[in-house]
């Protein structure tokens, strides 16, 4: 697993990260969004690549000052590398590095209701309602171990 700052990635792990998340959120989900939203510039990116040398796991995260909050986005995972342990194995990695370098920031991320489940087996909690973000229903969540 690689950990980088925008500037640290190569040309082509950029493009390996916005093709995966293309291709899962917008084309396998069918969620018209706009992926790119200038957050990618200031975030962590996690990524780890399969045996061909393709993205198969993502995630990133930013620092969000004015909120004292660090926000996990962006998790996906290729269709090749579900079920294996590849979300958790990332999101544990990414929950102690957070919890290293932010140690009194809260941790949130916003949920697809269908995965809210996974992330509260790794501690985090509902919070507000929820709601529609390009066509797939969310929930936001903290993170309370």
């Amino acid at each position: 697993m690689y950990t980088k700052t925008f500037e640290q990635l190569t040309k082509n792990e950029l493009y390996s990260l916005a093709k995966l998340r293309q291709q899962v959120f917008i084309i396998e989900q069918n969620s018209i969004y706009s992926d790119l939203d200038d957050y990618d510039q200031s975030a962590m990116h996690y990524l780890d690549f399969g045996q061909q040398d393709n993205l198969i796991v993502y995630a990133r995260y930013r620092k969000i000052l004015q909120l004292d909050e660090v926000k996990i986005e962006r998790v996906v995972l290729a269709a090749q590398a579900r079920g294996l342990g590849l979300g958790k194995s990332l999101m544990v990695t990414m929950l102690k590095d957070i919890q290293s370098e932010y140690p009194l920031a809260k941790i949130t991320l916003s949920s697809q209701i269908d995965a809210s489940e996974f992330y509260q087996r790794l501690g985090f909690v509902e919070v507000g309602e929820v709601y529609d973000d390009g066509g797939i229903m969310h929930i936001g969540m903290v993170y309370m171990p």
